[in-house]
């Protein structure tokens, strides 16, 4: 396909292309033919068809039809800026995965890895029971595991466990991004890896090994926190949805029966459990506190279904967070990340709407975030979601060079989302997640990390 693209732009313009040159035009081309869902001989003919090169020497027809493409591959940019070319970013071709690993709605480990350490621990007594079958691999570490089984991306989601003893990584900051304002949050790092499969997940891009994590001393944990719990002179907003989904695998963890009592006594601490699933069955079980918070992440119906895969629909996780709620517990809700694409408002708007007529209103808080990832993860995508077009949005290296809608573009997201919002509920606390002290500003007035945590906090 490469090779006829190439050989069509030169045929038609009469010129010939270096091996930079091809990448820069070929992949425009691509991008463009994916998201308006035409051929890339297409393509090229609107293009000459609009476009006279007659004026231009051989050395400057490459540079027109550069500018021409990027214009017809960014439009709603174009009007609004000039776009550097060094910020689009222009990817090698990677062919689709033949044997990538798909998941599936229900969690079933294909073979589970047990550090000697922990080899006690409830958490595999818990697995033996719900998977009588399952093979169970001891090892001192799993780092082992690494060592002897070479990383594929494909296997990026075979569905293993590996129950460790985590020794260091418990409690950190959550990490934002520079030139950014951060919102104050902390991370109980209790677990890595997903059984849900989300096309622009960071993990996509940034795990290294196969399956799931889950640290099986969590008492250790405790331990930890309760030494970090002393150096604490104000409140703070503490999850454990970073790296992990919070109760996707609640039913094999438990780690909620275990959570929520322990934070519920901790009172400069507000713990929140993030998550996509509907499995709340322990949750429900555990008695509410007023600094226990229960948080969906929501996306239109229709990207949830190409995007989110194997998670639960929207109306299944609100109809968990209605159960949560009549419990006596706090929700929450991330718009994290919104995706623009055409006809993206009444998507987007649909989403608020159900949550306001399934959920009573305040809420503890919602986020709100656009798109944007590490570059990479755009070629990860490509190989592991072959139909997935989001990355064909207006995104460009943004100011921390990470993938992002520009900031205009991401102002009048917020803006509208805010709007919203505000239309349904006005008590709720609103805040951005990974942004500059200018893009805050279409929610308010916040300088410093500082205001915005009081905000969320104390409202």
């Amino acid at each position: 396909m490469l090779k006829k693209t190439k050989t069509l732009i030169e045929e038609t313009f009469s010129l010939t292309l270096n091996t930079n040159q091809t990448r820069v035009l070929t992949r425009l081309v691509f991008e463009i033919s994916r998201r308006d869902n035409i051929s890339q001989n297409q393509v090229i003919k609107d293009l000459a068809a609009s476009l006279s090169l007659s004026k231009y020497s051989p050395e400057t027809k490459f540079l027109a039809l550069r500018k021409q493409l990027t214009g017809l591959r960014f439009p709603i940019t174009t009007k609004n800026q000039r776009i550097n070319p060094a910020e689009v970013y222009l990817a090698e071709f990677k062919e689709p995965l033949k044997n990538n690993c798909q998941v599936s709605k229900n969690f079933t480990p294909l073979k589970v890895f047990v550090e000697t350490a922990v080899k006690n621990s409830y958490i595999l007594e818990n697995i033996k029971r719900l998977f009588p079958k399952v093979e169970i691999v001891e090892l001192e570490y799993y780092s082992t595991y690494l060592k002897n089984n070479k990383f594929k991306v494909e296997d990026l989601k075979k569905p293993m466990l590996f129950l460790t003893k985590e020794k260091w990584d418990f409690i950190k900051p959550c990490p934002c991004t520079k030139h950014h304002l951060r919102c104050g949050y902390w991370i109980f790092n209790l677990g890595f890896g997903c059984p849900f499969d989300c096309s622009y997940c960071f993990l996509e891009q940034y795990t290294n090994f196969p399956g799931i994590i889950l640290p099986a001393n969590i008492d250790d944990f405790f331990e930890k926190f309760d030494k970090f719990y002393d150096t604490l002179k104000t409140p703070i907003r503490l999850g454990t949805g970073e790296f992990c989904d919070s109760l996707a695998l609640d039913h094999i963890t438990e780690y909620s029966r275990k959570l929520i009592p322990y934070f519920a006594k901790k009172e400069k601490v507000i713990f929140e459990l993030k998550t996509k699933s509907d499995n709340v069955g322990n949750v429900l079980k555990c008695a509410p506190s007023k600094n226990i918070v229960i948080s969906w992440s929501v996306n239109p119906k229709d990207l949830s279904l190409t995007e989110e895969l194997g998670a639960p629909s929207l109306t299944e996780r609100l109809a968990a967070a209605k159960k949560v709620q009549s419990k006596g517990f706090s929700v929450a809700f991330h718009f994290d990340p919104i995706i623009h694409f055409q006809g993206w408002e009444q998507k987007y708007q649909s989403v608020v709407d159900e949550i306001y007529d399934t959920a009573t209103p305040p809420f503890s808080w919602i986020s709100l975030g656009t798109l944007r990832s590490n570059r990479e993860l755009k070629t990860v995508c490509e190989a592991r979601f072959p139909k997935s077009n989001i990355f064909y949005g207006e995104l460009l290296i943004g100011e921390d060079k990470k993938l992002r809608y520009p900031e205009f573009l991401r102002k009048e997201i917020y803006e509208k989302v805010f709007g919203w919002i505000r239309g349904r509920d006005k008590k709720t606390p609103i805040y951005l997640c990974m942004e500059s002290k200018d893009t805050w500003r279409c929610i308010g007035e916040f300088d410093n990390t500082n205001q915005i945590e009081n905000y969320i906090v104390n409202r």
